[in-house]
């Protein structure tokens, strides 16, 4: 058949079709243009009858033998299928076919390829065998690159290019043919044009479609057409030997199964044998010199791998070459040129298995299994699993080793593992994401993605995920079913109820042809003033990354690539780069080569990057064509990622206190992809442009963000949970706590919001409850605070009686509020609006009545006073009932300038309304022999409470107790406090002068001791220094601190303690202010010796003269003569005055009775105090002729005897009445001493006993012990000085006794 035999009269072309029907028969009827119009058209196609070029098919092609067939059949059928193997020549003589059929005079013979390269090359090899240039007849069109004219018959193209053509020419009336290429491939375009061209073929009869395919499941094609007829063309290839050499015995499935990791562990091993297997074939049949391999490997990491091992274990003389898709071009070359070198063996992925034809193969090492793009619905992450391939795909590897000679397969798995497989790969609209599908389905019109008929329907969760994705981008509206109910939105039922009307935001991304997440950001950096940088930034990621990585410069290329990295953002590394580049052309006026030079030292491809600008160059004219402007001002870091965001959304994470590990959306987690710019840096939050799982799952591309941007850009996404609502005092309103998050991701966990916005029902209820009902409104009007001072006076009854059923419950005051209050009162400002119509009618609408407060009658409450009075202190009480709290029972609150005032007797009855309970608890607290004396304790409670009278209450209660129980032979010390019930013992919280909290507990004598350094402490010293008794002196006054009138103390202390007085100069005293009682007359007394000393002048040089010199050379290892004189006239002063004067007067008295006795008692001092020293020294010498090792015991305690004597100064420290009976101890120690050498068991046994109250003695404060110390002293005359007589009787027992009274309270 040749082009001269076709008949045209009545051929038009494809595009006028429409327009002339509607000028003959439609409601633009017009004859006249009717005629011209078909005039033009049919001189149209005659004129392109005169382009079409002399066909001459290459014979050498299987195809070729089947040309007339398949002539007859495209002019017969609508559709035909044609399948052929690799090589038959289908690709480049269909197009030529078509064209003897008549073809390609009503319109263009479109011809697509799933890859650029391909269109490319196929079209150039179709005009060189039609002898004619590239662009005449032939034509191509790709992604930024289109070759050809008006008159052109064919044009190759990229199925992409044909799915952009849909949006301006919806019927395709710029073709007369399709043919579609590779359909095996079933890609996602693919797939979609299929099922276009079928809905669009009965209303365009005269469209021819070819499709083709490489593999046997061409039945599928043909019942999908209506059993389109099938034309099945051999290939031209030569035998190939199936070798099976199984690395596993078991079937491994992929990456996911635990026997992957074996097989990985023995591929580079078995690759290696194979490789020998391969030569040695190649040697046995006589071409060792023609005998390239072909490696099908699983990723780029295995093609190194097996590179390594090959180049360490394989045959030598041999080039190992990789191949994959990322391949800087360069490289490339070496595989499709090669340079003669020998034997090569080239390890590839599957992109060698169709899309690119390795020269030279004679044999092919197969491993089984490819990384395969599947995306997951629920994670929202495209995993790239390695997976086995199918059986087709397997053949597809298998074909490429008999191209030119016959070859050999060895397959490293079993033949049962291959049978097992699919017979077919997975169509990619089965494992990708199909919101771009969805986006240009509802841009066409074509209705809803569920109904379209598709070669094979997409998993219904795809397709809802993708509606899901696009809703998220703003593209789709809210209107169809929500996207967080996944069973609902998938159902059958409610499919054709999705109403996916595209928004303004997806009109305008449905006009843009790169992904979705791409075209939203462009929008928004359209909205955010910063579409300059993210035109930069979306035409990189639109491409394939413009960085070369190769495996033997991996550092040489990182350190390069670092020089454009930017803190914080990867997006950014694009925008440095982008300005570098553009830098170099106009403002250093670099050459093309130049800057080809530079690119190639900073390991970058040439060619992406051209590809990079191209794409640039497209979206911004289409921005431009949409109306948006770019940016004459740089971006800010915010406003460039909020506009990146809005595309990101799900790929938002949160550091999480795992290293490297971020929570991301719809629960899962991921590591940040170790070459990013935030690698190990744990940034807080991040977006990523992409989430891939390999190994494991990786966030690539990263920056970081702030959560509020999140909030901000996903408004309608946004899930609250609103938790604890609570009525906020100082804000006036009922506040709740939201937390909200964005698939799953908390983005904000705690933000305060305004409940009544939530649930305004239930904030009205919170605010009747928590503002009215316990009276923190945060203002209290007349109705509150009547009604508050109501319920505190019944509060204050039920806290004295310790019960909680006087007044209504909070239901019932609820009620009250709620009956009266309208429902949409919920804040304080509506309630005073509201207040402020109703209350001018009736003022008193919202009082409480005091007797619907009560549940009973008002119980009597005179046995719970709110003043204690102790002594002259009135202390007032605060009662409360909770026994879980540190404050229950009765509260007094306690200046500290009084704590020392308390009498602890009259403190001890607590309060009177509880005594009772208090006498029980304290019988109930006795040993459980005493206990059994009082039974039953009620009665006997009962019955010492009825005894009582007022001078009992002046005593302690235990004193009391025991004295009414002393028949039953109890005494004080037999009561403790220890389990009393708290609340029967009031809390005391003492308090400072500012109301501050010191301290606080329920035993008054602890309180005090631990509070001693304050109350002991002077208040104030007034100002002055006297020598003598001032006249005006008062010792004892009151004041009010903190409401209580506290009496104060006056005393006249030294300035100088008399240890450290001067011989040579006079220290008077001065008036200070004291609480404490006892702190008082205790200076008070130093301050009259002090007087009276200054008094004595010529008694006291008297009394001095009389010091021997034998005292005086005694008390020298002690200290000087001055001394030794002031100890004789401090204690001739402490024994002289035996009461201590508070007034004029009374000083007078005493000084005159000190003049007249001051010498007589200084001669009795004296000798006491001249025997004291005298007995010291010649224990001293004792203690020198005694064994240090032997006695060491003995000579330890003896040291420790005298220690506590303190000989050095004991006047100033020891009362008289003790030191004054130092000589007896002393001389009781000598009789020890000169007895112990014949004695020593004794001793020991006798130092058994004392050891515990020598310790009691140094351990405790020398106050407490001043009663106890001169018994342990007789107890040591009564163990080792007999037959000396003690003062009075004295034993360890009786001991104990008075140590026990001491702590008894």
């Amino acid at each position: 058949m040749t082009t001269a035999d076709f008949d045209i009269q009545d051929l038009v072309m494809a595009k006028d079709r429409h327009r002339l029907y509607r000028l003959k028969k439609g409601k633009q009827q017009d004859e006249h243009k009717y005629q011209q119009l078909l005039a033009q058209s049919k001189r149209h196609v005659a004129a392109r009858l005169q382009h079409l070029p002399q066909i001459k098919l290459n014979q050498d092609l299987p195809v070729t033998q089947y040309a007339d067939k398949l002539a007859a059949a495209i002019q017969k059928h609508q559709v035909i299928i044609v399948a052929g193997e690799t090589g038959s020549g289908k690709t480049t003589q269909l197009p030529q076919i078509a064209m003897l059929a008549g073809r390609g005079l009503t319109g263009l013979i479109g011809h697509t390829q799933p890859r650029r390269l391909a269109a490319r090359s196929v079209s150039q090899r179709i005009a060189e065998e039609l002898g004619e240039p590239l662009g005449k007849s032939i034509s191509f069109k790709v992604r930024f690159n289109e070759q050809g004219n008006q008159d052109s018959i064919v044009r190759l193209m990229t199925d992409g290019i044909l799915l952009a053509e849909l949006g301006h020419d919806r019927f395709l009336t710029k073709y007369d043919t399709i043919i579609i290429d590779e359909a095996h491939e079933r890609s996602l375009n693919i797939d979609f044009i299929l099922g276009y061209i079928k809905n669009i073929l009965p209303k365009r009869p005269d469209l021819k479609v070819i499709v083709t395919s490489a593999t046997l499941d061409v039945n599928r094609f043909s019942q999908y057409f209506h059993d389109a007829p099938i034309f099945e063309v051999e290939g031209r290839s030569f035998p190939v030997e199936l070798r099976y050499r199984p690395i596993s015995e078991m079937t491994v499935g992929g990456s996911d199964d635990d026997a992957f990791d074996d097989f990985e562990e023995n591929l580079p091993r078995a690759v290696v044998q194979a490789v020998e297997e391969c030569f040695a074939d190649a040697e046995a049949k006589g071409h060792p010199e023609y005998a390239d391999i072909l490696i099908f490997a699983s990723t780029e990491q295995e093609i190194r791998e097996l590179q390594e091992t090959l180049q360490k274990y394989g045959p030598r003389h041999t080039e190992i070459l990789p191949l994959y898709a990322r391949l800087a071009l360069s490289e490339q070359q070496k595989i499709f040129n090669p340079g003669g070198k020998g034997r090569r063996i080239i390890i590839a992925t599957n992109v060698a298995e169709t899309a690119l034809t390795v020269p030279n193969i004679r044999y092919v090492i197969d491993s089984g299994f490819a990384r395969i793009s599947r995306y997951s619905y629920r994670s929202r992450v495209q995993r790239l699993p390695i997976e086995a391939i199918s059986q087709a795909a397997a053949n597809q590897r298998k074909g490429r080793c008999g191209r030119i000679a016959a070859g050999v397969c060895i397959r490293l798995y079993s033949e049962e593992d291959f049978l097992s497989r699919p017979e077919f790969t997975e169509p990619e609209i089965k494992r990708t994401n199909l919101a771009s599908v969805i986006l240009q389905m509802q841009s066409l019109g074509l209705g809803s993605l569920e109904n379209f008929d598709f070669i094979e329907p997409p998993d219904h969760r795809l397709v809802n995920d993708g509606h899901k994705l696009l809703i998220e981008l703003g593209a789709l509206g809210l209107n169809h079913s929500d996207s967080s109910n996944e069973k609902e939105a998938s159902s059958p039922a409610k499919k054709e109820n999705r109403g996916d009307a595209l928004t303004k935001i997806g009109q305008m991304m449905a006009k843009m042809p790169i992904d979705p997440r791409l075209s939203r950001m462009l929008v928004g950096g359209a909205h955010f003033g910063v579409l300059q940088e993210t035109l930069i930034i979306v035409s990189a990621l639109a491409v394939q990354d413009p960085r070369e990585r190769p495996a033997d410069k991996q550092m040489q290329a990182d350190q390069k690539h670092a020089l454009f990295k930017e803190a914080d953002s990867d997006f950014l590394f694009y925008v440095k780069l982008w300005q570098t580049m553009m830098s170099l052309k106009h403002e250093q006026q670099m050459s093309e080569n130049q800057r080809r030079q530079f690119a190639r030292q900073h390991f970058l491809s040439w060619l992406r990057l051209r590809e990079w600008r191209q794409t640039y160059q497209q979206l911004l004219e289409m921005t431009q064509q949409l109306g948006m402007s770019l940016n004459e001002k740089s971006a800010s870091y915010e406003n460039l990622h909020r506009a990146l965001l809005t595309g990101l959304l799900s790929f938002v994470a949160q550091k999480t206190d795992e290293r490297n590990v971020f929570q991301a959306v719809r629960q899962q987690k991921a590591k940040v992809f170790p070459a990013s710019t935030l690698h190990k840096t744990n940034t807080p939050w991040v977006m990523a442009f992409e989430m891939v799982e390999t190994s494991q799952v990786y966030l690539r591309t990263l920056a970081k963000i702030e959560p509020e941007w999140i909030l901000l850009a996903a408004r309608d996404l946004l899930k609250y949970h609103y938790f604890e609502p609570h009525w906020s005092k100082k804000a006036g309103i009922v506040n709740a706590y939201a937390q909200i998050s964005l698939f799953g991701l908390i983005i904000q966990p705690k933000q305060l919001v305004n409940f009544e916005k939530v649930d305004r029902d239930a904030a009205h209820e919170i605010f009747l409850r928590d503002a009215l009902v316990t009276g923190n409104l945060g203002i209290t009007p007349p109705f509150l605070q009547h009604n508050l001072l109501k319920l505190k006076e019944i509060e204050r009854v039920e806290d004295k009686l310790r019960r909680r059923d006087l007044i209504v419950d909070e239901e019932t005051l609820y009620q009250f509020y709620a009956e009266r209050i309208p429902k949409e009162i919920a804040s304080r400002r509506s309630l005073e609006d509201w207040r402020a119509t109703i209350e001018p009618g009736n003022p008193r609408f919202l009082y409480f009545n005091e007797q619907d407060l009560w549940l009973s009658d008002r119980p009597n409450t005179a046995q719970f006073p709110d003043y204690l009075k102790n002594g002259q202190l009135k202390l007032a009480v605060k009662y409360h009932f909770d026994p879980s709290h540190d404050d229950d029972g009765a509260v007094v609150t306690v200046p500290v300038q009084a704590l020392s005032q308390i009498d602890a007797k009259q403190w001890s009855w607590g309060i009177a309304g509880w005594r009772l309970d208090l006498i029980e608890a304290l019988l109930k607290n006795l040993s459980k022999e005493k206990r059994r004396l009082v039974v039953p304790i009620p009665d006997t409670a009962r019955k010492i409470e009825q005894q009582l009278n007022e001078q009992d209450q002046q005593k302690h209660i235990v004193d009391v107790l025991a004295f009414m129980l002393r028949g039953e032979g109890i005494q004080a010390r037999d009561f403790s406090f220890e389990h009393v019930p708290a609340y029967l013992l009031p809390l005391i919280k003492v308090v400072d002068e500012r109301h501050h909290l010191i301290d606080q507990g329920r035993n008054l004598e602890e309180l005090q001791a631990r509070c001693r350094v304050q109350t002991q402490r002077p208040v104030k010293q007034l100002k002055g220094e006297f020598t003598e008794f001032p006249a005006d002196f008062v010792f004892e006054s009151s004041q009010k601190v903190s409401g209580v009138v506290v009496q104060n103390y006056q005393a006249l202390s030294p300035v100088t303690a008399f240890v450290d007085l001067d011989a040579n100069t006079k220290s008077g005293v001065v008036i200070q202010r004291f609480h404490d009682l006892e702190q008082a007359m205790l200076q008070q007394r130093e301050g009259m010796i002090q007087l009276v000393y200054l008094q004595l002048g010529d008694l006291i040089r008297q009394l001095k003269k009389q010091i021997s010199k034998p005292l005086a050379l005694a008390f020298s290892p002690l200290g000087e003569k001055q001394q030794l004189e002031k100890i004789l006239i401090y204690a001739t002063l402490q024994v002289t005055l035996q009461t201590i004067p508070t007034s004029k007067d009374q000083f007078e008295q005493i000084l005159l009775d000190a003049k007249q006795r001051f010498l007589s008692v200084g001669q009795q001092v004296l000798t006491v105090i001249t025997d004291i020293f005298k007995l010291w020294q010649n224990i001293r010498q004792l203690l020198l002729g005694i064994d240090l090792d032997v006695f060491e015991r003995s000579i330890n305690d003896i040291e420790d005897q005298l220690d506590l004597m303190r000989l050095s100064e004991f006047a100033y420290q020891v009362p008289s009445e003790i030191w004054l009976e130092y000589p007896r101890y002393l001389k009781a120690l000598q009789v020890r001493l000169e007895r112990l050498p014949n004695n020593l068991k004794r001793d020991q046994d006798a130092i058994d006993v004392v050891d515990p109250w020598m310790d009691k003695l140094f351990n405790s404060p020398r106050t407490k012990t001043h009663q106890i110390y001169p018994m342990v002293e007789e107890l040591r005359i009564s163990l080792f000085a007999q037959p000396m007589k003690t003062r009075f009787a004295i034993s360890p027992a009786r001991l104990q006794k008075a140590w026990a009274q001491l702590d008894v309270r």
